[in-house]
């Protein structure tokens, strides 16, 4: 399981980096007042020129290294408008500019997957993922394949949860299925999703 934990975070970097340098040149607009997130969730709020995505500051910055000034100047850096209000970071985007982040995403994700198919230290033979992130289908030599493998994907996770918020989708909405399929009969070996990953996190 040498690539396991390292493919889960490299997913989830490559995420924050479409987020935080992947646009530039932004127009800004105020969020609506009283707007808020769930902790730990995005939420999108569609203006005429622009897209606000809201990220709970823990998600951002979990280990509360960097100040208020520190996120709104690393947004700048990147030519991205933010704000920051209490566990809220907002972040100001064109809608085109969304877009192209949105693509970023998906090429994040298929640059972790070859990276996984790769490495012959897994089972994995292949990754198919479907237009919206909400379904991966994991082909594995079956022969080969062990439960802990499971572990290989929380990336996937991490990312289909993010593409799918930024897209649009409401919060309690949001789901990622991941199916492990032997690559020989077909078989479907292991199941599993992004809300019962949660449920086992206990969030």
């Amino acid at each position: 399981m040498r690539v396991s934990v390292r493919t889960a975070v490299v997913s989830v970097v490559f995420c924050m980096v479409a987020v935080l340098g992947g646009c530039s040149g932004v127009e800004s607009e105020s969020p609506e007042p009283g707007a808020s997130s769930t902790p730990g969730a995005i939420e999108v709020e569609e203006q005429i020129f622009t897209v606000d995505v809201t990220l709970a500051r823990s998600l951002l910055d979990p280990a509360r290294s960097l100040t208020d000034e520190e996120i709104i100047s690393g947004a700048a850096d990147n030519g991205i408008s933010a704000a920051v209000a209490g566990d809220e970071v907002v972040y100001t985007l064109t809608k085109a500019q969304r877009d192209e982040m949105l693509t970023q995403m998906r090429s994040s994700a298929q640059e972790a997957i070859d990276e996984m198919v790769a490495d012959d230290s897994n089972s994995v033979t292949g990754v198919d993922f479907n237009e919206e992130m909400t379904s991966f289908e994991v082909s594995v030599d079956g022969a080969r394949f062990a439960p802990l493998e499971g572990l290989l994907v929380l990336g996937f996770y991490v990312q289909g949860a993010l593409y799918q918020q930024f897209d649009g989708v409401p919060v309690d909405e949001v789901d990622v299925l991941v199916e492990f399929v032997d690559d020989t009969t077909g078989e479907v070996l292991e199941t599993g999703s992004y809300q019962e990953m949660r449920t086992n996190l206990g969030q």
